[in-house]
């Protein structure tokens, strides 16, 4: 139930954007000559739990920032939304400087910084690899790191991947026909509606933890998530058909506080900047290959999973995602992403 809080449930390590004014960590070791840095310990949260990508990811910052201290910082990890039920009230935390480092989703961070909901909405990206490329890059993944960065309350780590969203529903979904007067949950965003509106579904904003019920109850016949949280909510038991859009390359920011960032030892931060862009591509490679584990959990519970081609979806969706970006003031961002595809 803790995974139902969250509204998703996370880029490679050459991603140069995220880490703006770390400088190079490696010319920088902790051991040796000179006196210790003062001990410093991290708050870090997130809200979902110990077998997830997030927790993983937080591991890995917290070995490397560990290492590259010599000891002298640390990391304390607290899942499940033991700190905080959503990430609305992580973001909180975090902007009060009562928890440091904390995973967040655009669509919950664009509410103080309304440029990266961009990066929530769906069909943006054709395949893995093109959102690989688009997020390890200065013209996309630093395009829209220093809307955040310039917000004034965050430091942009590393971005983390969060599965890739598809739909499940209670009845086959085979082809763009299908989609017609399809009722489906999505989160409630106009510009999300928009674009599911296109498809001829009739989009709705029923509460996360009302899915389940709401699938069961034909109050809706379909939602959208991935793999990993389909398995972990049951969802495939009122919906045990999962249509493979693969819309969403779920896109999440590993985020610490400004305050907190700039109150280090230039040292501590090029430290703190290096952990995080080497958690970055581990965590991806977790959450890639937890994804084919839940897949293969599901197809033994019997779920079904449709291929269907993507690209009848993006060709909709195009014209109305040009839109939105000139709206949100994104449009060289989503220009870069096009470039790259």
């Amino acid at each position: 139930m803790v995974m139902a809080l969250s509204l998703a449930a996370c880029g490679g390590s050459g991603s140069s954007a995220p880490a703006a004014g770390g400088g190079d960590a490696a010319s920088t070791p902790a051991a040796g000559g000179g006196a210790a840095a003062p001990e410093v310990t991290l708050i870090a949260a997130h809200v979902n739990n110990e077998d997830s990508s997030y927790h993983y990811g937080m591991l890995k910052f917290k070995e490397k920032l560990e290492e590259l201290s010599g000891g002298t910082m640390t990391v304390e990890i607290h899942p499940n939304g033991e700190l905080g039920g959503d990430e609305t009230e992580l973001i909180e935390k975090v902007a009060s400087n009562t928890v440091d480092v904390i995973v967040v989703s655009p669509g919950d961070l664009s509410s103080a910084v309304p440029q990266v909901d961009f990066l929530a909405l769906p069909f943006i990206y054709n395949n893995l690899d093109h959102w690989k490329k688009c997020i390890a890059s200065d013209e996309v993944g630093g395009y829209f790191a220093d809307f955040v960065n310039n917000n004034g309350a965050f430091h942009v780590l590393s971005y983390y991947m969060c599965g890739i969203r598809s739909l499940f529903c209670t009845h086959p979904v085979k082809s763009l026909e299908d989609m017609n007067g399809l009722t489906i949950r999505v989160k409630q965003s106009e510009n999300v509606f928009a674009l599911w509106s296109a498809y001829g579904c009739t989009p709705t904003a029923v509460a996360y933890n009302e899915i389940y019920s709401g699938l069961q109850n034909n109050v809706i016949d379909s939602a959208e998530n991935d793999i990993a949280n389909i398995l972990s909510m049951k969802f495939y038991e009122p919906a045990p058909y999962v249509t493979l859009t693969q819309h969403d390359y779920a896109t999440r920011f590993l985020l610490m506080g400004s305050n907190k960032y700039n109150s280090l030892t230039d040292e501590q931060k090029a430290w703190v900047d290096e952990a995080g862009r080497y958690c970055e591509s581990e965590q991806w490679d977790y959450d890639i290959s937890y994804a084919d584990t839940c897949r293969k959990e599901l197809e033994d519970a019997g779920v079904e999973f449709i291929e269907v081609d993507g690209s009848e979806f993006a060709a909709i969706a195009a014209p109305i995602l040009d839109e939105i970006a000139d709206k949100l003031g994104v449009t060289q961002g989503y220009d870069a992403i096009k470039a790259m595809g």
